[in-house]
């Protein structure tokens, strides 16, 4: 690599998976958990609440991801974009609760979206942190490791939901989350390589340009293209499947805050062995492979889901739904990564993961707005809710299926 924004050391590798660690913090814990039960149990709000406040936040991310994708391209450099995006985002973290019901909705929705944002130059990271014999390995032990994140954020919740409340664990899971990704922060470079002079309104020009040509090779690359289809609708699935899982449980299988809180704990702690498992299984067959499995394994999960209240099974599927959130969503997160390194040219990568991340973003557009759309605007609950991403997760399987191996291996 001709410019490396961080050298592949040990420190490197470690300050890249602890960042992990705290993003997960951030989704499991602000965003899956302490934030959907502070405005229906707090505030007054319902499913379409969350679901429009999330909407909104990957409407921003859609537009800028594939614009700051191509322009830390330009200028060789990730390390600022992801700086600048997770100080804003830890920032109005710790701002939620602070101001009125609606500004915390505002601020909630910008962390969100910068949050998100920094995920683009994380994952292009990736590449400067492993070698293509170990980049299943320490992408895996990423996942895998980051799960630590989702624990400190259940365990965070049994002991300060009831004393100290919602907006007490917004602040102190914004300074945990500073603490975690700031190792990254320090052992990235942040010059700036290109010895072209660019003005702002250049910059915007190129950026827009190489979003359009990037757009336009899309045509060429149907394989690429035929899997970023697939991925809109597995992520349309996984993301509002993820969001909605806690008053899913709450509200349709009848189980009360602390149950749903244990079972979210014992999915946490299936995805820790799994992260490093399928990082090793990517590494023997490929991340084609791999993915294919896991969004299989999606499929079941969200037809056991369905099927609780359907078919009137007992609670205690609910368990069997947990670990195997778990188990795929670290297969999913662990196959991904290496497989868009392999399809991107080298010098590409941050439009290929900006891409990759426009399309994961309209998916987590129209997932929290269909939940929000079919259970509540429409009043067909949650149950037709979770199979109409069963829905959507068999049409990106049956599409994945039709995608030559040789080209994902």
């Amino acid at each position: 690599m001709k410019h490396e924004e961080i050298t592949s050391t040990r420190i490197s590798v470690i300050s890249w998976i602890v960042y992990d660690i705290g993003n997960t913090l951030f989704f499991s814990g602000v965003v899956g958990l302490v934030f959907p039960l502070w405005i229906t149990r707090v505030m007054g709000g319902t499913d379409a609440t969350v679901g429009y406040a999330l909407a909104v936040s990957m409407g921003v991310v859609f537009t800028l991801s594939p614009i700051l994708g191509v322009l830390s391209d330009k200028l060789e450099q990730k390390m600022p974009f992801l700086t600048i995006s997770m100080i804003v985002g830890i920032f109005c973290t710790l701002l939620i609760g602070v101001f009125s019901y609606e500004y915390s909705l505002g601020l909630f929705c910008i962390s969100v979206s910068a949050v998100q944002l920094a995920a683009i130059f994380y994952n292009g990271l990736l590449a400067d942190v492993s070698s293509r014999d170990n980049v299943g390995f320490i992408g895996g032990l990423g996942v895998g490791v980051g799960y630590l994140g989702g624990i400190v954020s259940v365990l965070l919740g049994f002991v300060f939901l009831e004393s100290k409340g919602h907006i007490y664990l917004f602040r102190l899971m914004g300074i945990l989350e500073l603490g975690l990704v700031l190792p990254l922060m320090v052992v990235g470079k942040y010059k700036v390589t290109t010895s072209e002079k660019l003005t702002s309104n250049r910059i915007l020009s190129r950026c827009f340009n190489i979003a359009k040509q990037a757009t336009g090779r899309l045509i060429e690359n149907r394989e690429w293209l035929r899997f970023l289809i697939a991925r809109f609708w597995y992520l349309w699935a996984v993301n509002a499947a993820s969001a909605f899982a806690v008053l899913y449980g709450i509200g349709t299988v009848k189980l009360s805050e602390i149950q749903v809180q244990l079972v979210l704990l014992t999915g946490i702690l299936s995805g820790i062995p799994m992260g490093a498992l399928w990082g090793r299984v990517v590494d023997r067959v490929g991340a084609f492979t791999v993915l294919k499995w896991n969004i299989l394994g999606w499929v079941f999960l969200l037809a056991l889901a369905a099927g609780i209240p359907l078919l009137g099974l007992p609670k205690y599927f609910w368990w069997v739904v947990g670990v195997l959130s778990g188990t795929v969503m670290a297969g999913l997160y662990v196959s991904e990564r290496p497989f868009v390194l392999l399809m991107a040219p080298e010098r590409r990568l941050g439009e290929y993961f900006g891409m990759s991340s426009m399309v994961g973003r309209a998916a987590a557009i129209v997932g929290p707005l269909s939940w929000a759309l079919i259970s509540v605007t429409m009043g067909l609950g949650q149950v037709a809710a979770i199979l109409w991403l069963l829905v959507c997760v068999t049409i990106a399987f049956t599409i994945l299926s039709t995608l030559k191996v040789s080209l994902a291996d």
